[in-house]
């Protein structure tokens, strides 16, 4: 795109040139005068000017809107296989937000950082949903979809830049996950052994006793079980209750169980014997030798406008199932290596640890005594060896 004049503009019109922080950049195009807001001194304007220019004189002219190019980057995700069902329709519903916006009809090469931001603004003021505004945590998503599709574009040379480089992602404000510490697991167990024995009890187990998500502990076939070794090979897919492969390729694992839920998976198997329910294809079946779907399990364990859930008698008030996730990975953590837990917890790498893994200042403080201990007890090893070596000269 050529550019044939610039020029800067001062916005501060109270104050001097050299006291002015906030400034306009035009420049003057085959497509008409370009803008951008700068925030910095004069001599800094006048660099940031040259880097405009040179942007724009980069751009790739391309007359697609944002809109087609969008629905079509949609297409090629849902069409790729690569991606699970639910985050394609995540996808797609964050597409559908930046659709009603502006920024929809604009053409590709002429959009820039400014009219992202703006853009994410209104689909935040706008909710589809009839809320006052977005959550930072939904907006955090609408920008990562936006920051796909621009990055995607910038790759396959429809674009010069990626304009959402520059963007600030909105600040996730969802209330951070808890996590019950060890005694606390523990306990939580033994006053899930007072429940009668059932499909759902079971997953309980297998979620906070092996860190199964909860769609993996309802897809458990029964031979998955066995010989002390959970095989997690299945899950359940929320949106229309068959089964499929876990959430990602890493899930598929094998991991050690221990022997307190080995020990409940029997005690079950029996008394699913017992209940005629011993043909159930899962471990973690129905009151009916079905499929138990993750939905039905969380209402169970959370209640809805009708039932109380079971979580208020276990004393867990509050709590998310997938928080009895957390709490067994961060169990799990003091004691295994980065690789280890990324293995046990299904993970593709060792990122979602920052998630999962809470801090906990007793287990630091264990582990300070123990190196210590450990430490000074060899630093005065060698010290008994030279008086015991002395004694027998």
């Amino acid at each position: 795109m050529k550019v044939s004049g610039s020029t800067i503009q001062q916005l501060e019109k109270d104050k001097t040139r050299s006291r002015c922080r906030k400034w306009r950049l035009w420049a003057t195009t085959e497509q008409g005068r370009k803008s951008k807001r700068f925030t910095g001194t004069y001599t800094q304007a006048e660099a940031e000017l040259k880097s405009f220019v040179a942007e724009l004189e980069g751009a790739v002219p391309n007359a697609e809107t944002f809109g087609a190019y969008a629905e079509s980057w949609a297409r090629w995700r849902e069409a790729s296989g690569g991606f699970d069902p639910g985050t394609i329709a995540n996808d797609k519903r964050n597409v559908r937000a930046l659709l009603r916006s502006p920024l929809a009809k604009m053409r590709m090469d002429s959009i820039n950082a400014e009219d992202c931001r703006s853009a994410l603004v209104w689909v935040r003021e706008n909710p589809a949903s009839g809320r006052d505004t977005l959550s930072g945590t939904t907006m955090n998503k609408v920008y990562g979809v936006l920051h796909m599709i621009m990055s995607q574009a910038r790759r396959e040379g429809r674009i010069a830049h990626d304009p959402t480089e520059t963007v600030q992602p909105p600040k996730v404000d969802t209330a951070e996950r808890k996590a019950m510490d060890p005694p606390e697991l523990m306990a939580f167990l033994d006053r899930v052994d007072q429940l009668p024995l059932d499909g759902r009890s079971m997953a309980l187990y297998m979620i906070a006793g092996c860190g199964l998500r909860r769609a993996e502990a309802c897809a458990l076939r029964d031979g998955d079980v066995a010989g002390g070794v959970c095989n997690v090979v299945h899950s359940v897919k929320e949106r229309d209750g068959t089964t499929g492969d876990p959430k990602t390729f890493s899930g598929k694992r094998s991991i050690p169980m221990p022997a307190r839920v080995a020990a409940k998976v029997d005690e079950w198997r029996a008394e699913r014997a017992a209940l005629g329910l011993a043909d159930a294809p899962t471990l973690c079946c129905n009151t009916r030798g079905g499929l138990l779907r993750p939905q039905l399990l969380y209402r169970w364990w959370a209640g809805d406008s009708k039932h109380v859930g079971v979580r208020d008698s276990l004393g867990c008030a509050g709590l998310g199932l997938h928080e009895l996730r957390h709490s067994n990975l961060s169990m799990m953590a003091r004691h295994m290596t980065p690789f280890d837990l990324k293995s046990w917890a299904g993970w593709s790498s060792i990122a979602p640890a920052r998630i999962y893994v809470h801090d906990s200042f007793d287990a630091m403080a264990a582990a300070v005594d123990g190196a210590w201990s450990c430490n000074e007890d060899a630093s005065d090893a060698p010290k008994t060896h030279q008086n015991e070596k002395q004694a027998r000269e």
